[in-house]
């Protein structure tokens, strides 16, 4: 296939998800796999005339399952054992209706690109073989379908999400809104699921637990407190606290600390002074922006903003939010 250059800079993830899925085959080898067939030929001349009429980017193959292990880029960590006993009894029952895309490894059998789930279920199932699609991806086209494909199902939880967006904006350089565009999600969308990788672990990991929703996450996200993030995190878990009470608690905690802004070892800023009065202002719009922890320290007309950050990704996310 020929890229135009002038066109791979411009979208500058190169091909679309749709083209990488229906890009060129590889060969294949009879010994590990066979081609699946369309439809039940009628003769060896019908099924000929079948497979002359199926394109090689869109052949379907049956490979054996011990041949495919787990892509190197899938942005899902966690796989729900009951939803996938349930997907199990689905093909024991149907089979699999969507085959799985794979590409040739150098150490030989194949990389799952799109469709892990598919696959672990149907061991579970007890499936020998599985249908599948080959394609000849690069690298970063293959990191490009295990992100697009998985965020486009929408079944990760919500901070394999935003890891994904995450990944898919440091990997290709992109802005929010170019990551929104390619993953067809509104910019907002993908700007409040990076929020949330400024929570603490603790909490990211109920989030995934589903322990507390993502409604909750956002209303903690308004705090800047980290231990208070925490304690009310836990509170939600093991009270079952609604958003709406949630919101209303961490109102009453913020009325007595409204016109103030945190302060290291200097004058705290109250509305007494315009100036300081600017400075909570800008510190409460800068935490909000960026979604970390921001502080203000004035005196005497000086003063510093410090913006915290607590790893590595997020300081390349506030980077990024920076650059917008």
């Amino acid at each position: 296939m020929e890229i135009n250059k002038d066109n791979l800079n411009k979208k500058r993830l190169g091909r679309g998800l749709g083209s990488l899925l229906s890009g060129p085959a590889t060969e294949a080898t009879e010994d590990t796999f066979v081609a699946a067939p369309i439809a039940p030929p009628q003769s060896a001349k019908a099924a000929a005339n079948v497979e002359s009429q199926v394109p090689p980017e869109s052949r379907v193959w049956t490979i054996a399952i011990d041949k495919l292990v787990p892509g190197v880029y899938q942005p899902r960590k966690n796989f729900e054992k009951e939803s996938l006993a349930e997907l199990a009894s689905s093909i024991k029952e149907n089979g699999i209706i969507q085959p799985i895309t794979v590409r040739k490894r150098k150490e030989g059998g194949f990389e799952i690109l799109a469709g892990e789930r598919r696959w672990r279920a149907a061991q579970m199932a007890g499936l020998h073989e599985v249908p599948a699609i080959i394609k000849t991806l690069t690298d970063r086209e293959a990191l490009q379908v295990a992100l697009i494909e998985n965020i486009q199902r929408e079944d990760l939880d919500p901070i394999e999400e935003a890891e994904s967006y995450q990944r898919l904006i440091q990997e290709f350089a992109l802005s929010q809104q170019e990551a929104a565009e390619k993953v067809g999600k509104e910019r907002s969308s993908v700007a409040n699921a990076l929020r949330l990788l400024s929570l603490p672990s603790e909490i990211r990991e109920m989030l995934t637990a589903k322990q507390i929703s993502v409604g909750h996450a956002k209303a903690i996200l308004s705090l800047t407190d980290k231990a208070r993030q925490i304690g009310l995190a836990k509170k939600v878990s093991e009270n079952g606290m609604s958003v709406r009470s949630l919101e209303n608690e961490i109102k009453g905690l913020q009325k007595p600390t409204a016109d103030k802004v945190e302060t290291d070892n200097a004058t705290a800023l109250t509305k007494v002074d315009l100036a300081g009065k600017l400075a909570a202002e800008l510190a409460d719009q800068l935490q909000k922006a960026l979604g970390t922890k921001v502080e203000i320290t004035y005196k005497k007309g000086k003063g510093q903003v410090q913006v915290h950050f607590y790893s590595d990704d997020q300081l390349t996310q506030i980077y990024e939010k920076l650059k917008d």
